[in-house]
C-alpha cells in the first residue's frame, strides 16, 4: 500500500469515528440541562447565568463566586 493511500485511510478511519463538533455540543448541553435540572441546583437559588449574576450583584453591592467546570460548559 502507497503512503499516501495508507495516510488517506489512516485520516478517514480517524475522521469516521471521532465524534462531530456539533455533536460533541449537542452532548454538553444535554449533561447542562441535566444538571441544571438537578433539584439541588434548581431549588437552591442559584444564578446560573453570569450576566444576570453580574447584574445581580451590583444591584446587591456583593460580589460574584462562580464555579466553572468544562464538562457542562457548552
Amino acid at each position: 500500500m502507497k503512503i499516501p493511500t495508507l495516510l488517506a485511510t489512516a485520516v478517514a478511519t480517524l475522521a469516521i469515528g471521532l465524534p462531530t463538533a456539533a455533536q460533541e455540543a449537542d452532548s454538553l448541553q444535554v449533561k447542562l440541562d441535566k444538571k441544571l435540572n438537578e433539584s439541588w441546583v434548581s431549588h437552591g437559588g442559584w444564578v446560573t447565568d453570569l450576566d444576570d449574576a453580574k447584574a445581580q450583584a451590583a444591584k446587591e453591592n456583593k460580589v460574584i463566586f462562580a464555579y466553572f467546570t468544562r464538562s457542562y460548559s457548552p
